[in-house]
């Protein structure tokens, strides 16, 4: 069990940049910061992925690390104002705020556009595409398999030009009424229609063979 007491005391040296308690430190918190990334409710799918998490934990502690210390010093100045507050509470909101870094510079990731900050960015899953009665309403599904740049490489050599660009705003979270403005068509039936066929063209080119010659 994580001894508080030790572990405040880690902090403190470390702050001062002494580097055998910094690498005890870091092999201390390494466990609970991991557990804590890897809770669903923290950062979603992303903290699932071993992968990505054992990346944002070297990311947190680099981000600790940076500035001769710096963060350190920040927790133990806020301690002094706040002599109930616990490291690893702190270290919650640092790895939250790195993990979210980390997501949106994520490849697989395709992130919202910045005028229109309300609405979340999107997972792409360049290797299957569900039938468009399940996606429409939705937004492309949560993955880990592929990237919004590998998507639309594929579609680029499988559908018109002007459905490649519709299927790109599509997955940025852009409304059909917002894909017809953009794109110059007549209106947002429009746009959709001409998404629904791109989505659907290819569903058949990507689809495995034996469920083409069924």
């Amino acid at each position: 069990m994580l001894d508080e007491e030790e572990l405040e005391g880690l902090v403190v040296a470390a702050a001062a940049q002494d580097e055998v308690a910094w690498q005890r430190l870091w092999a201390v918190i390494e466990p609970p910061l991991s557990r804590i990334i890897a809770q669903p409710r923290f950062l979603g799918r992303l903290g699932q992925r071993e992968d990505d998490r054992r990346n944002i934990v070297v990311a947190v502690m680099a981000r600790l690390r940076a500035d001769s210390f710096g963060r350190l010093q920040m927790y133990l100045d806020a301690r002094t104002s706040n002599p109930r507050l616990r490291f690893l509470s702190w270290l919650r909101v640092v790895a939250k705020r790195v993990g979210i870094d980390y997501l949106r510079s994520h490849p697989d990731y395709v992130r919202r556009h910045d005028a229109d900050a309300s609405r979340p960015g999107v997972w792409i899953d360049a290797g299957t595409l569900p039938p468009a009665s399940q996606i429409f309403g939705e937004r492309p599904p949560v993955t880990n398999r592929g990237t919004a740049r590998e998507l639309l490489r594929f579609a680029a050599g499988a559908i018109p030009d002007d459905q490649v660009r519709a299927l790109e705003l599509w997955a940025q979270s852009e409304s059909f009424d917002d894909i017809a403005k953009a794109l110059g068509f007549a209106s947002a039936q429009e746009a959709e229609k001409i998404v629904r066929a791109a989505i659907e063209r290819l569903r058949r080119r990507f689809r495995p063979t034996e469920d083409r010659l069924s």
